[in-house]
């Protein structure tokens, strides 16, 4: 972890999180063990750290925010986006 996120500050002047419910994430017995040893609130703040000593800028986005049904090309969202599809492709 240490070495990914010394990476990212160093070679990224700009890295976007999100903020995630982990909580409510532990409360689902069949994530709870993965999301527990994933380890995201040191990450983050290794990360939060790791920026400010670096002078990359660290943006964290609502968890509400719809990041995975935006086109990054050209910002559409899409109103629908079921658990199944794992790749969001853009009619634009």
């Amino acid at each position: 972890m240490h070495k990914l996120t010394t990476y990212l500050a160093k070679n990224h002047s700009q890295i976007v999180i999100e903020d995630l419910n982990v909580s409510g994430m532990m409360s689902n017995y069949k994530l709870a063990k993965a999301v527990a040893d994933m380890g995201f609130y040191e990450f983050r703040r290794q990360l939060k750290y790791k920026c400010q000593l670096y002078g990359s800028k660290l943006t964290i986005v609502d968890r509400w925010f719809p990041s995975s049904k935006t086109c990054s090309r050209c910002g559409t969202v899409k109103e629908s986006l079921l658990l199944s599809e794992r790749v969001f492709n853009c009619e634009h």
